[in-house]
């Protein structure tokens, strides 16, 4: 699965892609986000790998000055256009690159906050994921901050279906596997995923060389967790998705 296969992979879902926001699962990762993106108030917001604009409106929602959208779809991003036309508003620049290589390219400015979701289950070896985490440092001001999610692709919460997702198809190659991450929309949406042993398990070795103090952002914490304690019990005790914060390092240079 190359950048090209990524790239048409999602082309193929873009017009449907926002019905994720209606599952169990999109409502909890909307909630998480909600929590840890609440204190934007004045800064400038990078959403590396950003699709539809999702999170970068959600950005600007809770006070962002601007921000700047990088993914590899142009179909998905001209959604996102087509969306913040209809607001009447131009805030959020568009930009077409890929996360595993090199933007320096694309001139991007210094950023307070890098949204980085989504993104780290496209690398195929720890050489992209390296560039990944590499990308999501460089462009920050000293001192600024990541907001990424990592996915539990073995969760049991993901084989049955309750939550609105259902994670399988698990194909090995050399460093980690490949998946497949079905959506259970109207039409069911599949996207091909993979996960690194280097970061699928958790590590965050590679991560560690550009960021710190690390922190999961509670789901416990969420209303959609609080009002159905019972129906979210199984998500907890092996959850799918982790959402968390991190700082860039002081010894890293933009």
């Amino acid at each position: 699965m190359n950048a090209d296969h990524i790239q048409a992979n999602y082309a193929q879902n873009a017009s449907t892609y926002d019905q994720f926001a209606s599952l169990p699962l999109g409502k909890l990762e909307q909630q998480l986000f909600d929590l840890s993106i609440k204190d934007c108030a004045g800064l400038k917001v990078l959403d590396l790998g950003g699709g539809t604009g999702a999170r970068a409106r959600d950005a600007l929602k809770a006070g962002a000055e601007a921000v700047d959208v990088v993914d590899i779809s142009p179909e998905m991003m001209q959604l996102g256009q087509a969306q913040e036309a209809s607001l009447g508003r131009e805030r959020i620049r568009w930009f077409h690159g890929d996360a595993s290589q090199s933007l320096d390219h694309l001139g991007l400015a210094p950023y307070d906050l890098v949204i980085a979701n989504g993104v780290f289950d496209h690398a195929h070896n720890v050489e992209e994921l390296d560039m990944m985490w590499r990308n999501a440092a460089a462009y920050l001001k000293p001192g600024g901050r990541v907001l990424a999610n990592r996915n539990n692709p073995y969760s049991r919460a993901a084989s049955s279906g309750k939550y609105g997702v259902q994670l399988g198809g698990f194909q090995p190659f050399a460093g980690g596997f490949a998946y497949r991450y079905r959506m259970l929309t109207e039409p069911v949406l599949e996207f091909e995923s993979l996960a690194l042993d280097a970061y699928y398990d958790g590590s965050m070795e590679v991560a560690g060389k550009y960021f710190e103090a690390f922190t999961n952002v509670r789901w416990e914490e969420t209303p959609v967790v609080r009002g159905d304690r019972e129906f979210w019990e199984e998500y907890l005790q092996d959850p799918i998705l982790y959402i968390f914060t991190a700082t860039k390092r002081h010894e890293t240079t933009a």
